[in-house]
């Protein structure tokens, strides 16, 4: 696929308009030659120093990148666009939990809220995983047998967004990450997955978007949230 196409494809399926942050990097950064094909990219959460290594050792095209932070490589940045398209971030939250009648957090950006088959604490905790890969964060509930009627979704820095989340009135918050004590969040129970566990689905997207073109997620092991803005640089 050219560069060009490719680009273009990802951001009609993705586009700037539906993003929930202003002003921030979205779209295509270091492209240089835009007529040449493409046939590898790597899809990561957070473009690390180790992220962009590897992308040179196993020489790929393209970074696509959900966090917006540019680095000196061939990059597409999407961030809350990726979470607010269609069959984006929230989307497959919403899809994985079977959320029934799923509801807008809001004005649509911050997730997706309501009933869902009533579901042991522990069992949730179990369904969350297998989407989220693993649980680094902190799992409570506030009696070991409760059972989940509702949930409120936000992946990535939920904890900022906590009053919002909490006015939904749902039963249990599933997040990437806090920033407070899951006892102290006000909900009957926390879900924390871990930052990078919530958000690297979204190379599910592109793997059904771009036929033809070999998109890989980013390992684990490289790909990590917390220190990012020393080895890249945010604009705008």
């Amino acid at each position: 696929m050219k560069m060009t196409d490719l680009i273009q494809a990802c951001k009609s399926s993705c586009p700037d308009s539906v993003s929930w942050l202003e002003r921030e990097p979205y779209g295509d950064f270091n492209i240089g030659d835009y007529k040449r094909d493409v046939k590898k990219v790597l899809y990561c959460v957070t473009p690390t120093k180790e992220v962009v290594d590897y992308f040179r050792k196993h020489k790929y095209d393209l970074i696509i990148s959900h966090h917006p932070f540019v680095v000196d490589v061939p990059q597409l940045i999407f961030h809350t666009a990726l979470d607010c398209c269609d069959g984006g971030l929230n989307d497959q939250w919403r899809d994985h939990l079977s959320i029934l009648p799923p509801q807008q957090h809001f004005d649509g950006t911050l997730g997706w809220y309501g009933r869902i088959t009533p579901t042991p604490f522990l069992e949730l905790c179990r369904l969350v995983k297998v989407l989220s890969r693993s649980l680094d964060g902190e799992c409570w509930s506030e009696s070991p047998d409760l059972i989940i009627n509702s949930v409120v979704i936000c992946s990535g820095l939920g904890g900022m967004v906590n009053d919002l989340a909490l006015a939904t009135k749902a039963d249990c918050y599933i997040l990437g990450e806090q920033i407070m004590s899951a006892e102290r969040s006000g909900f009957k129970a926390v879900i924390e997955t871990g930052h990078t566990n919530s958000e690297w689905m979204g190379v599910l997207l592109f793997q059904r978007l771009l036929t033809g073109v070999q998109v890989d997620l980013a390992p684990k092991e490289v790909d990590y949230y917390g220190k990012e803005t020393k080895v890249s640089r945010r604009v705008g």
